[in-house]
């Protein structure tokens, strides 16, 4: 049960009584007076609180309406998983025949996920959010890993700087931090976007 009508002699007692039904804490729940309570004299025209509570909707419960909206006007099939880690928030989608909302190159699942972002400022929602569809994110960042090592083994044979063609800035980060422990090599990025590119250089030691 998420939402529930409760009495009480105060205000605080209606709340309780709310908090014991809706099983959390009372910074979880929001209500409506629905009728303000009065003590009477002696216990003669005395009224109680009545109050409409419910459990406050979590900002991942949130964003995951908002883009079940947006999907199902598609028409695809679909769930959606969500996942709240420290201050970061993962929608990740999956179903069948979902390559037209992930797009070229992602572009699709990008902008779906900028306009998750912006509706999540809109709202006060400060988390990172993040967006995945079948598990793009997630094999395009193992692909990537696996570019900067590769690279990387060419640099430290070849003993010279390799340019990596041009990437998105989500996409540079997974390169940086995928070198940043290796002892030989170390890597930078230049160029103006569109076409800023990661750079892998030997490290003189």
């Amino acid at each position: 049960m998420k939402e529930v009508e409760t009495e009480g002699k105060t205000l605080e007692d209606a709340l309780r009584k709310a908090q014991i039904i809706l099983e959390v804490p009372l910074e979880d729940i929001e209500y409506e007076v629905l009728e303000v309570g009065k003590e009477g004299i002696l216990g003669i025209g005395s009224k109680p609180y009545r109050i409409y509570a419910r459990i406050k909707k979590r900002s991942e419960d949130i964003l995951e309406d908002f883009l079940r909206n947006i999907l199902k006007k598609m028409e695809l099939n679909f769930k959606i998983k969500k996942i709240k880690k420290d201050n970061n928030i993962l929608l990740s989608v999956e179903g069948e025949n979902l390559g037209r909302i992930i797009g070229y190159n992602g572009k699709t699942l990008s902008a779906i996920e900028f306009i998750l972002r912006l509706y999540g400022a809109k709202l006060g929602i400060h988390e990172i959010i993040t967006l995945d569809i079948d598990h793009y994110r997630e094999r395009k960042e193992a692909q990537l890993v696996n570019l900067a090592k590769k690279i990387a083994r060419r640099v430290k044979e070849e003993k010279r700087k390799i340019a990596l063609n041009p990437l998105p800035a989500r996409e540079r980060r997974i390169i940086h931090l995928a070198l940043q422990e290796d002892p030989f090599v170390y890597t930078y990025s230049e160029g103006e976007e569109p076409k800023r590119r990661v750079i892998i250089a030997p490290k003189e030691l």
